[in-house]
């Protein structure tokens, strides 16, 4: 059994946990509201495109939280986006500068089998 992540894995996981929930709640709710609005309507590319953004983000932070290689590059790709979140963004690179979370991404040794 691995611990638990470090708090800044657990951070980053989170954000884009809750960014990629976000958009797909988001996608939901436009697809519902707009339903049954005449003159209102939206091309199968865009919940498409809204619905795998939205995948990313989740898969992202599934990756970061298990500690997999493509995680962390994905990380800083899926982190582009908080761009337009200054803060947000100055805490997702601070906590993605840790040691604690590069450390995170290393593989150890596997175990040695029982005899």
């Amino acid at each position: 059994m691995r611990p638990a992540p470090p708090e800044c894995v657990r951070f980053v996981a989170r954000v884009h946990a809750l960014v990629g929930a976000t958009m797909l709640a988001g996608l939901a709710l436009l697809a519902l509201v707009t339903r049954n609005l005449p003159g209102v309507g939206f091309g199968p590319g865009t919940h498409f495109t809204a619905g795998l953004l939205g995948a990313f983000y989740g898969a992202t932070a599934w990756l970061v939280w298990r500690g997999l290689p493509p995680g962390r590059a994905l990380s800083t790709v899926a982190s582009l986006w908080y761009v337009l979140r200054p803060p947000l963004a100055a805490q997702v690179r601070a906590a993605t500068r840790d040691p604690a979370f590069a450390a995170h991404f290393v593989r150890g040794t596997p175990p040695l089998a029982p005899r």
